[in-house]
């Protein structure tokens, strides 16, 4: 029987969205080991997420791992995963993709100033357009975490209303929302981070076992959306944590549609583009944010 070292972050949605790679592996005759890690981006309680903080904020320790000879295989939420990856580390499969959406999860006597709690740059700069009268403070912690806090009303003794979660996060987790009024967000409205709702495995160079047997759960058409997206994000120049949505969706015609908005300090940049060609699609949408295609 093979033995192979899996490692993800140790909260209970990356242990959870791993499961279902790890039984995939026990089914397939490994015998399957954990590592679990609290990283810097778990640690960080102290504000909000932002490009500041640089790449790799909640994946470092798990690279460093993979490195350190302690781990086979890392599995991440693809959106975490900085666009430089470390030697010695290959792509093992991209499952198929959760929903990619972003949901406002509000009390529901929440006023039409509501307090918003997120800390993603992306997020706070965008639902401005969408909600002029809300005001918005930076909450940090797991879902649950997050969840209560909005049952309860209070942060920091201050007002809390409502948060942003990532639908593929709740949908995963399958968290009781009894009593939350949800408010899904559409692509058009607030493009998902790149990556949003995917999951990246990843394997040592030396483990091409891993990549053979998990190729069985790579999905072809999320791993072809996702690319495009994170192709946005070089374009930029940006990091994981840049105030940038984009979002590549299939047609029913066999396009693609390629959704982009970045959300600088001067102002709401958005751009789409439809077509079959990925390259087109790229310039496109760089185009339409003023940039040229890198």
């Amino acid at each position: 029987m093979k033995h192979v070292t899996v490692a993800t972050r140790g909260s209970l949605l990356a242990v959870g969205q791993a499961e279902p790679l790890v039984r995939f592996l026990e089914s397939k005759g490994y015998e399957v080991s954990w590592r679990k890690f609290s990283t810097s981006g778990d640690q960080w309680l102290q504000g909000p997420l932002d490009k500041q903080v640089g790449g790799g904020f909640f994946t470092k320790e798990l690279e460093d791992a993979m490195a350190a000879g302690a781990a086979d295989l890392l599995i991440h939420s693809l959106k975490d995963v900085s666009l430089d990856r470390p030697e010695g580390i290959v792509p093992a499969c991209i499952p198929h993709r959760e929903d990619p959406a972003d949901w406002l999860v509000m009390r529901p006597d929440a006023p039409e100033d509501l307090v918003i709690g997120t800390s993603a740059v992306r997020r706070e700069r965008m639902l401005r357009d969408l909600f002029p009268k809300a005001r918005f403070t930076w909450i940090r912690g797991n879902v649950p975490t997050r969840l209560q806090r909005v049952r309860d009303g209070v942060l920091r003794e201050e007002p809390l209303h409502a948060t942003m979660l990532a639908a593929a996060g709740l949908k995963r987790l399958k968290l009781d929302l009894q009593g939350l009024v949800v408010r899904p967000l559409t692509p058009a409205e607030l493009p998902s981070a790149p990556g949003q709702g995917a999951l990246l495995a990843e394997a040592r160079a030396d483990r091409p076992d891993l990549v053979e047997v998990l190729a069985e759960m790579h999905d072809p058409m999320t791993a072809r959306c996702v690319t495009l997206e994170r192709q946005v994000l070089a374009g930029i120049g940006g990091g994981c944590q840049q105030p940038l949505g984009a979002l590549a969706e299939p047609q029913a015609d066999g396009s693609l549609l390629l959704r982009a908005a970045y959300a600088g300090e001067d102002g709401l940049l958005r751009a789409e583009a439809r077509g079959t060609d990925d390259q087109q699609l790229l310039a496109a949408v760089l185009k339409g944010l003023g940039l040229a295609c890198v």
